[in-house]
């Protein structure tokens, strides 16, 4: 084989491994090439200093700091839909608090900020969002304590928001 010949069939194999690889990154989801859609460990839950445009919302003072947003997607809210303010499965247990999300897109590709407002006028306006977040986290706390159950998570105010 001359050395032509080998530098071709070296070109047309490279070639043909680099259009699988480019295939193989493009059939996956955008998210995942750039790193998004991962569900985040940890977040810090407060509203006026992600989304300042929603007008009409009472000073949060007490944010909720290290949230486990990951375990409660992953593990905490797991059979747990009994207990919750809004309806969600096991197989999508993000719509326990992502209130009208029926998949992660709806999560992922819309700005936080409008969902926000969305949720936030569909469950009264933005003087209910307390009581809103409220019955999201506290009253699923407090229904599985009354259940009996061993690990409820946080029922009073220094517990989840610090002191």
């Amino acid at each position: 084989m001359s050395k032509d010949s080998a530098r071709k069939k070296y070109s047309l194999r490279t070639m043909l491994g680099s259009a699988c690889a480019v295939a193989m990154l493009l059939a996956l989801p955008a998210q995942l090439v750039a790193g998004e859609g991962q569900i985040p460990e940890k977040i810090t839950i407060n509203v006026q200093a992600s989304c300042p445009q929603i007008a009409g919302l009472d000073q949060d003072k007490k944010e909720v700091k290290e949230f486990s947003h990951k375990l409660h997607a992953e593990k905490y809210l797991i059979g747990k839909s009994a207990y919750a303010a809004y309806p969600y499965t096991d197989a999508f247990t993000c719509a326990a608090c992502h209130i009208g999300a029926q998949s992660p897109e709806m999560i992922i590709n819309a700005d936080k900020c409008e969902r926000l407002t969305a949720a936030i006028d569909k469950e009264g306006r933005p003087k209910k969002y307390k009581q809103m977040m409220h019955s999201i986290c506290q009253k699923c706390h407090k229904n599985m304590q009354k259940a009996g159950e061993s690990k409820t998570g946080p029922t009073k105010c220094n517990e989840c928001h610090g002191k």
